[in-house]
């Protein structure tokens, strides 16, 4: 990512530093923004669920490519892992350049349904229409290296581009809908345990369903399950999309519409953002965790079936059980981590957690330290994989909230709102790393040597070697990175009500006067 060579230029909460940054910030033409229409009333319960069925599409789109493609492509149909890891990590690239062009289309874009919805709207019938050509190549060029890589690469590219479309501007909507700071956390905290929830609910159901051994036959290397699993993706796709646009749709008139000096130059606007110091430092973070969470997401069936040697009914139980009780905790306990704690605590509260729970249990298994109850070892994997998810989805509530709070830095840096740019360019980060990680496994896959239709405990200690110290050591190392970088963000939760109360101040000030408002400084 050539970004990050952007000059970083800081911006400093409290004391003068805020003054100065106020005043400078004050000569902006003020923000027609949601702070101002919007503060008064609270979310219902009602209103953030029908938003948050807007991020299933996302979900049904990581179990689809994140837990089953690889294993499909690879073990089922005989791509080599490195044509494979090589199709997934150009759409991941691409995906990475496309959201902040997207993001920057939606912040700027004018109609009578508003910003985010037109973009939304047309994603949704491309996304199914993906999903049921990714599980479902014809069957007279499955033999062919070249044809197949083709079809995986166009149908790929379809998903993720629809897919950015839809999911750029909905993230903006959830920054827009709020601008109360622990209200954005909760609605973030919905969010996240939702989708988490539904990614893990329809990979363990389509373990049991349709992926289960069947008359002797292990039905994750049945091409015809795949098949009928695009197919239910597609319309899951649908419906569920069609839900959240309809629910939003009450928001259109108090949303922030279209700054009218907004930059025509995209690149201007990522410029601008880099220059906020908190989001530079949660971007290195996500270059870091998307590697990682890219490489375990991608290995997680191949890991459960070669190393671990879990059938689909145990590995079925490893996403509805550890996964599901992850997202209960989180679920139960982030609003009150929020309170007792700042935002960037918890961050790096999670990244260490993470790490030392990668190097505690594979190693075991390696020097066969494990005992021999088959059921003991399954409930310590149980345990393992609960932690890990556990801080996965704490982490990323706490990403995003912060995210949605540096935008309120933006407005007062710049007067222009960015939800659209700023949450394309964060995510932009992971999704390059994520394009690294399969650029990694694909090959990898092919170095140890995992032949395609291999059938668990016929591999050899090279596979199992393999996996285990990338999975565990490997991943570890990896997660230092953003420990290191989670100590330099530096947000509060007063810091933040200072921004929020000069926009307040500003958005008044503007109200009363026809001239371009006044500075308005800091109180103490």
């Amino acid at each position: 990512m050539t970004i990050n060579k952007i000059l970083i230029l800081y911006i400093r909460h409290g004391g003068s530093d805020l003054e100065s940054h106020t005043t400078k910030a004050s000569l902006c033409p003020p923000v027609v923004g949601p702070s101002s229409t919007m503060t008064s009333k609270r979310i219902s319960l009602r209103n953030s669920l029908l938003y948050s069925t807007g991020i299933i599409s996302h979900a049904l789109k990581e179990a689809a490519l994140g837990v089953f493609i690889l294993f499909y492509y690879k073990q089922v149909l005989g791509l080599s892992g490195t044509l494979t890891g090589l199709a997934i990590a150009i759409s991941i690239i691409w995906d990475g350049i496309s959201d902040p062009l997207i993001g920057a289309w939606s912040d700027r874009l004018r109609s009578r349904i508003g910003r985010r919805h037109p973009l939304m709207i047309a994603a949704v019938i491309p996304i199914a229409a993906g999903f049921m050509m990714l599980y479902g190549p014809p069957e007279h060029i499955s033999s062919d290296q070249g044809q197949l890589f083709t079809w995986l690469l166009i149908s790929i590219l379809l998903v993720r581009t629809a897919l950015t479309f839809f999911m750029v501007p909905y993230l903006a909507l959830g920054a827009e809908i709020t601008p109360d700071y622990y209200e954005r956390t909760q609605l973030v905290g919905m969010r996240t345990n939702i989708a988490w929830f539904t990614g893990s609910l329809t990979a363990a159901t389509a373990l049991v369903f349709l992926f289960n051994e069947e008359n002797g036959v292990d039905g994750r290397f049945v091409i015809d399950n795949y098949h009928f699993f695009g197919w239910v993706n597609g319309l899951l796709v649908i419906l569920f999309s069609f839900i959240c646009i309809a629910g939003t749709w009450q928001y259109i008139p108090k949303l922030a519409s279209r700054t009218t000096h907004a930059s025509s130059k995209i690149l201007h606007d990522i410029f601008i953002i880099f220059r906020n110091k908190n989001f530079f430092y949660i971007v290195i973070v996500d270059l870091a965790v998307g590697g990682a969470s890219c490489i375990t997401a991608t290995l997680l069936m191949v890991t459960y079936t070669y190393f671990w040697q879990l059938d689909a009914t145990q590995t079925s139980l490893l996403f509805a059980g550890p996964i599901l009780l992850a997202v209960l905790i989180s679920a139960v306990f982030s609003r009150s981590l929020n309170r007792l704690f700042e935002k960037q605590q918890i961050l790096r509260l999670t990244c260490a957690l993470t790490s030392i729970n990668l190097i505690w249990l594979t190693p075991l298994k390696l020097f066969d330290l494990l005992p021999d109850n088959s059921t003991v070892v399954f409930a310590l994997i149980c345990v393992n994989w609960a932690i890990h998810m556990t801080m996965t989805i704490l982490r990323v509530i706490t990403v995003h909230s912060l995210l949605a709070d540096i935008v309120d830095e933006q407005v007062l840096a710049t007067g222009k709102r960015q939800e659209g740019v700023v949450f394309a360019v964060a995510f932009f980060s992971s999704k390059f790393m994520g394009a690294f990680g399969y650029i990694i496994v694909g090959p990898f896959l092919d170095l140890i040597g995992l032949q395609a239709g291999a059938q668990p405990g016929d591999v050899s200690n090279t596979v199992v070697w393999g996996l285990g110290l990338l999975m565990g050591p490997g991943l570890a190392i990896i997660m230092l990175l953003p420990i290191w970088m989670s100590f330099k963000v530096d947000m509060s939760h007063a810091s933040q009500l200072k921004v929020r109360k000069t926009l307040s101040q500003r958005e008044k000030a503007a109200k009363s006067s026809d001239s371009v408002p006044v500075s308005i400084t800091r109180s103490t």
